[in-house]
């Protein structure tokens, strides 16, 4: 008789854990492998050698997986190591337990990891990460093979987790990827790879501007954006030149000075190139700005320019992405326009629209930041229209998001400040405003100078 498989040591690679958390959730959603491999489109096979770790998964399996099972990002934030380990496998053969990062599992997480416990995993992540930067900084002059694509990768996973990520979370992982992308930048590279680099150390500088001033720090993300700015000029990518001076647009909008942020977005669309979401985004932020200065020709001319560029541009296969358009981001710019330009109707059409095409009917929400700030939109269509009831319980609803952002909040003050002079007296209003000081108060306040 053939000797019984040795048990699979789960913490002996990244790649084991991994499997051993997909068997795990899939048990606790009571899924055979069939029936997992049937929901996500691979069949039962392949789910057992990937649980058993004997087959790579790629993102598509890994996504499926976050979708219907428990997983609550965990399995998102194993997936890169995991990639790594099988990669150099590849190149050097070997068991997975004898390449790959220099930290196994093992020896960076304390105890046995259980579904849900995403926070103790990523505090891991995170120190495996900074152990490899060290170990490949000092075994190596120039790129390991593969590792632009893992960078690269890393790069598009923290754009697309801006959406659904508390920004004091995303920030800390975004400045030491960025720290990691400049630090190559040093390494003997041909050319190509030297471009590569200057354009991914821009994409994270940008996201993390992006997220500086979410978190308030204005001196910050302003000296971050230049990084990126200079990175988009010396890599000569127009696209990623003309987000960066999107950015100031906004930055400038959100701190009321709606004649500059015009300014700054028709720069910006002499430079974002035809066909691409940098064109659709610095023309919707010229017409937001317009709204906000009560230019109402001014404001729709440009959100047909911005509707019709977007009309051009094929569906996003990840329309999360932060610097990616989608009919329900435009919609989105369009809600908060029309409610400046004191055009309820228009903006409560907008904002539902939002809501319908975002909130997913089951699962996690992929973008309850733009939802919440749709809510806020809502609302201030329904209060313009008289409904002060309805407002209020928007309002309410809009600041329970899970991953409340700065600039939600403070569209919910502009609620506030409505509310307080239509409706004082109202209980509901009153109620509001607690909520609305209590998650000011919550904040995430910055070290820096603002």
């Amino acid at each position: 008789m053939p000797r019984p498989a040795k048990p699979l040591n789960p913490y002996a690679s990244w790649a084991a854990l991994f499997g051993a958390t997909v068997q795990q959730l899939r048990a606790q959603a009571r899924l055979t492998q069939e029936q997992l491999g049937a929901r996500i489109g691979y069949d039962g096979s392949t789910v057992s050698a990937i649980e058993r770790a004997v087959r790579r998964p790629d993102e598509a399996f890994m996504l499926g997986c976050e979708e219907h099972l428990p997983a609550g990002g965990m399995l998102r934030a194993m997936h890169p190591f995991v990639v790594d380990e099988w990669q150099q496998h590849e190149r050097h053969g070997g068991p997975l337990a004898a390449v790959g990062v220099p930290i196994p599992p093992a020896e960076v997480l304390a105890g046995p990891l259980r579904p849900g416990d995403v926070d103790r995993l990523e505090v891991a992540v995170d120190a495996a990460t900074e152990a490899m930067e060290l170990a490949r900084h000092a075994g190596a002059s120039d790129l390991g093979a593969g590792m632009l694509e893992q960078l690269e990768l890393a790069v598009d996973r923290c754009c697309r987790d801006y959406s659904s990520t508390l920004p004091a979370v995303l920030a800390p992982r975004v400045q030491r990827r960025l720290r990691y992308a400049v630090g190559l930048l040093a390494a003997k590279t041909t050319l190509a790879e030297h471009r590569h680099l200057l354009v991914a150390g821009g994409w994270l500088a940008l996201l993390l501007a992006c997220l500086e001033f979410d978190l308030g720090d204005r001196e910050a993300a302003r000296a971050t954006r230049l990084t990126a700015f200079q990175l988009a000029r010396e890599a000569g990518h127009r696209e990623l030149l003309a987000w960066t001076l999107e950015a100031p647009a906004w930055f400038a909008l959100f701190d009321d000075r709606a004649r500059e942020a015009v300014d700054l977005a028709r720069a910006a669309q002499q430079v974002a190139p035809v066909g691409t979401s940098a064109q659709v985004a610095v023309t919707l932020q010229e017409a937001r700005a317009w709204a906000r200065l009560g230019g109402g020709d001014q404001a729709e001319a440009a959100m047909r320019r911005a509707g019709a560029a977007l009309a051009r541009l094929p569906v996003p296969e990840h329309p999360e992405h932060h610097f990616s358009f989608d009919a329900p981001k435009l919609s989105f710019y369009a809600a908060t326009s029309y409610i400046w330009l004191g055009r309820p109707e228009r903006a409560e059409e907008h904002a539902r629209a939002v809501i319908a095409q975002c909130e997913p009917a089951v699962g996690p929400d992929r973008w309850p930041r733009r939802v919440a700030t749709a809510r806020v939109d809502l609302a201030l269509a329904a209060i313009q229209l008289g409904r002060a009831d309805e407002a209020c319980q928007l309002g309410a609803e809009a600041l329970d998001t899970a991953c409340l952002s700065r600039s939600t909040v403070r569209r919910a003050g502009e609620l506030d400040e409505l509310l307080g002079r239509r409706h004082a007296e109202l209980p509901e209003a009153r109620d509001f405003h607690e909520r609305y000081l209590a998650a000011r108060g919550a904040l995430v306040r910055p070290a820096g100078p603002r």
